[in-house]
């Protein structure tokens, strides 16, 4: 009797590290200024607990200093795509198409604060920048979308710890969540979503 394994629908996710990370301090200050002067924001979404700016924020009045933060993230977004994009129907499809940011937001997550389990629904690919965190701020994980069918068969998500300067690009259809953040210091990320336009 001959027997194989058949892994059907594999699910890609991209993931860049920018090893230098050369404008997290000052990033991290413009966060915190911005956040300050943000005190009408009532926005809650996904975050229990923490904030988050509205999405496209950088272009409200108030937001101009983060145009040369948005230049970077947006050239490690567009790496990110560029590689995840390899072995892919995506890499064809963006040849004749552009891939658009739909927005992007700023999570701070103190302690205790986290995010419950959601999707990004109009948009293609959803993706997470971390600019301040460490082992005990809160992992992200990603679940199966066909857990319910899988139920014991095997693990239903995987968890990702948050490092600084990391990114994270997925499929905005898989729902995910972030742990609670058990550190005393605040965790810190750049939320985006993507899609064609």
């Amino acid at each position: 009797m001959l027997y194989s394994d058949i892994f059907l629908f594999p699910i890609k996710l991209g993931v860049t590290l920018d090893e230098e990370f050369s404008y997290k301090n000052d990033l991290i200050e413009w966060i915190h200024e911005y956040k300050d002067k943000d005190v009408n924001n009532t926005v809650e979404i996904s975050n229990r607990g923490g904030y988050q700016t509205r999405g496209n924020f950088y272009k409200e009045p108030g937001a101009e200093g983060f145009d040369p933060f948005m230049d970077k993230i947006w050239k490690q977004i567009c790496e990110t795509i560029q590689n995840y994009s390899e072995g892919i129907m995506l890499k064809n499809y963006l040849n004749t198409n552009t891939l658009n940011l739909v927005n992007i937001w700023i999570n701070v997550n103190g302690p205790g604060a986290f995010n419950h389990v959601h999707q990004h629904p109009g948009s293609v690919l959803s993706g997470v920048f971390w600019v301040k965190s460490s082992e005990k701020s809160g992992s992200l994980n990603i679940m199966d979308p066909l857990e319910m069918n899988t139920y014991c068969l095997g693990p239903n998500q995987a968890h990702f710890e948050p490092i600084e300067g990391k990114m994270i690009v997925f499929p905005s259809c898989l729902p995910h969540n972030v742990d609670t953040n058990d550190d005393e210091e605040t965790r810190i990320s750049i939320s985006f979503n993507l899609d064609f336009g």
